[in-house]
């Protein structure tokens, strides 16, 4: 008997729809120019997902943020994936002189696993759009994208000791002697079974290099602004890495905050970058990211486990007004996952929603693909707490049901809603 309170409840979300008492604001995805115009002036739009392996969702956030992006208003792509593996993307988009020959070149060195959430077709052919927009552009005015994780440190160490290397060379030894702290252990598993037996640790040497980098960014006014931008974010990065895994013997939600902290670190430094220093931003940023890091973590399971993400951090720095978090889902359909960390990928079933959630909720109320604004209503639809799916670069369909919704408040989570009832998985490009 535990499917008819389910039932009765996914009854009575259709109803109030279907009677106008909660009046569904709903928009053809065909035409995002009504959710352009709504977003307007806004510093942070955050456009997220509820997989890393479907298609539709990097489609349509690309043709969100073209649309964006040729208002002017907008002047960088920040990403989920790693800060050292886009330099040469960026550099590439950017029309950098030293940048690589083609886009492939490019994006080989995103060769991190999960490898197909970026080495995929649908952004391959974002950013050669991008290097497009950006080639009728002066160089001051072009639109960058980059990384805000923090996992690939090894390279990351790597392109701070030759940022060093090139421009104060009597300084790189002592950052490789420094870094030599963490990069001997051969995985970071090693790492951590050191520090959990000894207490002992590399933070005093990795925060070292960052301190001496940041001292070094101010001092040499012939080394390019963008240089000293990739240098000083690797070494933090680096930093930050070595915390985010240190935090994993703790128990609790330091680790993963880390990780959510350092995500709108980039934001923020990059708002600064473009916009030098002030207390207002003429040029804003766009965020590709999971739903689970977009919206605002104080609507979730989440925030009650005293997890943070940077939709909730934006809003706290930037104030509500000036960021914008669109969701996206889908009621069934394919998607690109792993059924374990660095597994092989594989392409398996997303199942249709389960009939108490928010999916389902959608689906039962219109045909087609649409999307909401919540601000257009007085009464919008999501305002209670709702199952909301949710998968990563690792899936179990045979388990979907049970793992794979966490609760939410969309109404409070997000600032726009994106639903697209079929979905179809990722092409990738290896």
């Amino acid at each position: 008997m535990t499917w008819f309170p389910q039932l009765f409840l996914a009854f009575l979300l259709i109803s109030r729809i279907s009677s106008g008492e909660t009046p569904l604001q709903q928009h053809s995805t065909s035409s995002y120019h009504h959710l352009a115009a709504y977003i307007d002036n806004t510093t942070l739009v955050l456009l997220g997902e509820a997989s890393h392996g479907t298609s539709e969702y990097y489609s349509h956030r690309a043709r969100i943020s073209r649309k964006l992006i040729e208002s002017g208003r907008y002047a960088f792509v920040a990403v989920e994936g790693d800060w050292s593996l886009f330099t040469a993307l960026n550099s590439w988009v950017k029309l950098h002189a030293d940048a690589p020959e083609s886009l492939d070149e490019a994006m080989a060195q995103l060769n991190r696993w999960p490898y197909w959430m970026w080495r995929n077709q649908e952004f391959k052919d974002f950013a050669e759009w991008l290097r497009r927009h950006n080639e009728s552009l002066p160089a001051e005015e072009r639109v960058g994208i980059y990384g805000m994780d923090l996992y690939a440190k090894q390279q990351a160490m790597i392109n701070v000791t030759d940022w060093l290397k090139e421009f104060y060379p009597n300084d790189a030894p002592g950052a490789e002697a420094a870094y030599r702290c963490l990069s001997r252990f051969t995985d970071i598993r090693s790492y951590l079974q050191r520090v959990a037996s000894t207490g002992d640790h590399c933070g005093e040497e990795v925060s070292n290099v960052l301190n001496l980098v940041q001292q070094l960014t101010n001092s040499n006014a012939e080394v390019a602004s963008h240089k000293y931008l990739y240098a000083e974010m690797n070494a933090l990065m680096v930093q930050q890495a070595e915390l985010h895994y240190r935090a994993n013997l703790i128990q609790g939600p330091q680790a993963w905050n880390v990780r959510a902290s350092f995500f709108y670190q980039v934001a923020e430094r990059l708002l600064m970058h473009y916009n030098g220093a002030g207390e207002t931003y003429e040029k804003g940023g766009i965020i590709w990211a999971h739903n689970t890091h977009i919206g605002d973590a104080r609507a979730t399971d989440m925030g009650n486990a005293g997890m943070l993400n940077i939709g909730q951090l934006a809003r706290e720095q930037l104030g509500a007004d000036h960021v914008f978090a669109v969701g996206f889902s889908t009621y069934e359909g394919k998607v690109l996952a792993a059924s374990a960390w660095e597994n092989p990928v594989q392409l398996m079933p997303v199942s249709r929603a389960r009939q108490d959630s928010w999916e389902y909720k959608l689906a039962s109320s219109h045909e087609g693909d649409f999307y909401i604004i919540f601000g257009e209503s007085d009464s919008p639809p999501g305002r209670s707490a709702l199952p909301h799916r949710a998968i990563g670069v690792t899936f179990n369909p045979t388990m979907a049901n049970q793992q794979n919704y966490p609760i939410s408040i969309p109404a409070q989570r997000y600032d726009a809603f994106v639903f697209i009832r079929n979905t179809t998985a990722l092409n990738a490009l290896d």
